[in-house]
């Protein structure tokens, strides 16, 4: 895994879950080994735990969600995140809502530019119809979703060679 992935990861994570990180400064590194051992981790090898990160992190302007009214109808609103995403559905107007939902844009985003195979299976179930039901049901479960993600804690630990993002177990 690339350094540039890592540090990224971490900042990421940071934002999001300071309140639920234990830094630790590895004085022995025995102590890191038997927990990627109990991991299943290979010692040699740096493993970080990146669901939430990869699912959660802000992606650029080619890989953000655009919300189209129609083909060739552009509403303006762009997601470059789930937050983004979420703020979006509440404003959306519901043709646009109608629109991604019966094309699968939404799932289809969330699995395979974000990577959440979870997420998009429950927002297939959604059925498209219109009104505020379907705002609602599109927004609770993007809520669920990150609010799970972000209270899926994680450990620091630190040595004099590397940093690595550990689960809880």
């Amino acid at each position: 895994m690339s350094s540039t992935l890592v540090r990224e990861c971490l900042l990421s994570r940071k934002r999001d879950v300071t309140a639920r990180l234990r830094v630790k400064q590895m004085k022995k590194t025995t102590s890191l080994k038997d927990k990627k051992k109990s991991k299943g981790m290979d010692t040699q090898n740096l493993r970080v735990h990146v669901e939430a990160t990869k699912v959660l992190r802000t992606v650029g302007d080619q890989e953000a969600f655009y919300f189209y009214e129609a083909v060739g109808k552009p509403t303006g609103e762009v997601a470059r995140n789930l937050p983004d995403f979420l703020d979006r559905i509440k404003s959306v107007k519901s043709e646009s809502l109608m629109f991604h939902l019966q094309r699968k844009d939404f799932q289809n985003w969330v699995e395979k530019i974000l990577g959440d195979s979870q997420l998009a299976e429950e927002l297939e179930k959604i059925s498209p119809s219109y009104g505020d039901e379907v705002r609602a049901k599109i927004h609770e479960t993007v809520e669920n979703r990150v609010r799970e993600l972000r209270q899926s804690p994680a450990d620091i630990s630190v040595d004099e060679n590397a940093v690595v993002l550990l689960p809880y177990p």
